[in-house]
């Protein structure tokens, strides 16, 4: 605060100068009273919109997350579903070479059956033909024995 020299009459300060210099005061603290309450304000307003931004921006993490879970809640469901679908796959799989190979197995045994016959009616044939050759070879002797006795 400044310092004031107040003007001295008889009995004391002067009273108009004490009166000025109150008036001075009040206005000084007036003004500083209003631009305090100005900034006060201010300060309400800003509040205000603080608030407001801080609750959009807690409805937007709020609504965020919730889709976080639910992406995760997807992911885990297409993990599971996929995990199933190669599951499914290898089992298929394995079911259709098991189906394979007892195919393979059972053409293999008809196979070493259509070998065994062949070998059988080979050894038949042969049989028939040293027969047919023995018989023919016989056959030949005797008509050339028969032609001899002839002649």
């Amino acid at each position: 605060m400044n310092t004031y020299k107040f003007a001295r009459t008889f009995r004391g300060f002067k009273p108009s100068s004490v009166i000025e210099y109150l008036n001075n005061l009040e206005m000084t603290y007036e003004k500083e009273i209003k631009e305090k309450q100005e900034k006060i304000e201010e300060l309400k307003k800003e509040n205000e919109e603080l608030k407001n931004t801080l609750k959009k921006l807690e409805e937007e993490l709020s609504k965020l997350n919730e889709q976080k879970i639910k992406i995760a809640e997807l992911l885990i469901i297409a993990q599971e579903k996929a995990e199933g679908i190669v599951s499914k796959a290898i089992e298929e799989g394995e079911n259709k070479k098991r189906a394979l190979l007892a195919e393979i197995e059972e053409h293999e045994k008809l196979l070493q059956n259509l070998k065994d016959e062949i070998k059988r009616i080979k050894g038949e044939l042969q049989s028939f033909i040293s027969k047919f050759d023995e018989k023919t070879v016989r056959d030949s002797q005797s008509e050339l024995q028969e032609e001899s006795s002839i002649m």
